[in-house]
């Protein structure tokens, strides 16, 4: 799977980029205060008053459980910032970074807040997809991140864990976990969030970083893609 050529290797940059996380942690902090605002503070009625859309508040437990699990968020969103990514990160992906946070947190936000229709099965299966999806993004970064950091794998393509399944096993979580968030907020147009997620993993990030992996790994990774899906296990 060679570069086309001009292409960047946004992949291959190495440094802290000590300033950009710092403006997107801060982000995705005033975004997760954001959401709250609109859960528990007074952003629907405010809205309500100006706009005059009467809308009911929430459910109080879809609420909580929503705003748990924006937090949960928020801490893998540090965890991946500090700990597990290596690469640069440019101003021009921490600008677009900002603004997809907070369409994300908003979204979800207004669509839980005014939701008032009890907080069944499907919010509960909801919540279970989130936890089974952040867990299996935290791990997969997490075991890759620990396997790297040995002398001996110094410079090695890591296939071990969930990356047996599937080159991609973060991306999946990712996909899984807000699958669950739009099962959380019960309102059916939030489908939208995860099939845009998935546009962006198919013909953005996958290409781009399989492209760096094969440059960089050579043989090694070309021979792990010939035998791993993608994405999906069996499907893609």
């Amino acid at each position: 799977m060679p570069r086309s050529a001009g292409q960047p290797d946004i992949y291959a940059v190495r440094g802290k980029s000590t300033p950009q996380r710092a403006v997107m942690t801060a982000a995705a902090a005033l975004c997760l205060g954001a959401a709250c605002w609109v859960l528990f503070g007074s952003a629907i009625a405010r809205l309500d008053a100006w706009r005059g859309w009467n809308w009911r508040s929430g459910n109080e437990i879809r609420r909580v459980c929503l705003a748990i699990a924006l937090a949960v968020y928020f801490l893998r969103l540090l965890c991946t910032q500090f700990v597990f990514l290596k690469r640069a990160v440019g101003w021009s992906e921490a600008g677009a970074v900002a603004p997809w946070l907070l369409v994300l947190y908003l979204s979800l936000a207004f669509a839980a807040g005014t939701n008032a229709a009890p907080f069944a099965a499907g919010g509960l299966a909801g919540c279970v997809l989130f936890v089974v999806g952040s867990w299996m993004n935290t791990y997969a970064e997490y075991a890759r991140h620990v396997w790297k950091h040995r002398e001996e794998n110094r410079g090695r393509l890591y296939t071990q864990g969930l990356f047996r399944c599937v080159r991609h096993p973060n991306y999946l979580g990712d996909l899984i976990s807000f699958s669950g968030l739009c099962l959380m907020t019960g309102r059916w147009p939030t489908v939208a969030i995860p099939l845009i997620m998935l546009a962006g993993f198919v013909f953005v990030n996958i290409p781009m970083l399989d492209a760096h992996l094969s440059d960089h790994y050579g043989a090694a990774f070309d021979a792990y893609a010939e035998r791993t899906r993608k994405l999906i296990p069996f499907v893609y």
